[in-house]
């Protein structure tokens, strides 16, 4: 199983691109911070990974339209290690996370940032109601985490 989940916040605004055919990717790095406790001491410390983060079509178009440098964000995914030939011609090799869904939350509340990827032959959902929107997840506390 190749699957991510990543909680942090962005460490510049994502980079938008689209491909020659006009499919649109979003480039952003995640910034995820994690405590530890080094071998003979007893005071914690914490380290930030830098993870590199791709998206693509609708969903880059949604992360680039509102996300921004500092924003927190849930991201799923998988793990991808592409390679590519730089200027100098050396082979070189890029791990990073292909996201699936990317959601921007902001401490208990949770504001969705980028629909969840969808596969061609699954049926779009109907319309919200009127009032429900981008901003909107709903107003009971009773319901699940919607991811």
């Amino acid at each position: 199983m190749n699957s991510v989940q990543l909680l942090g916040n962005l460490a510049r605004d994502p980079e938008i691109r689209f491909t020659k055919t006009g499919r649109a990717v979003a480039m952003f790095t995640v910034a995820c911070t994690r405590s530890y406790v080094p071998t003979g001491s007893s005071e914690p410390r914490e380290l930030t990974d830098f993870i590199p983060c791709v998206a693509w079509g609708n969903l880059a178009e949604n992360c680039g339209n509102n996300l921004t440098k500092g924003s927190r964000v849930f991201v799923q995914g998988r793990i991808s290690v592409r390679s590519y030939d730089g200027q100098d011609g050396q082979k070189r090799y890029r791990t990073e996370v292909v996201c699936d869904f990317v959601a921007q939350t902001m401490g208990s509340d949770h504001q969705q940032a980028a629909a969840p990827a969808q596969p061609a032959n699954v049926s779009q959902p109907k319309p919200a109601a009127a009032g429900a929107g981008f901003d909107s997840m709903g107003s009971s506390t009773d319901e699940e985490i919607p991811f």
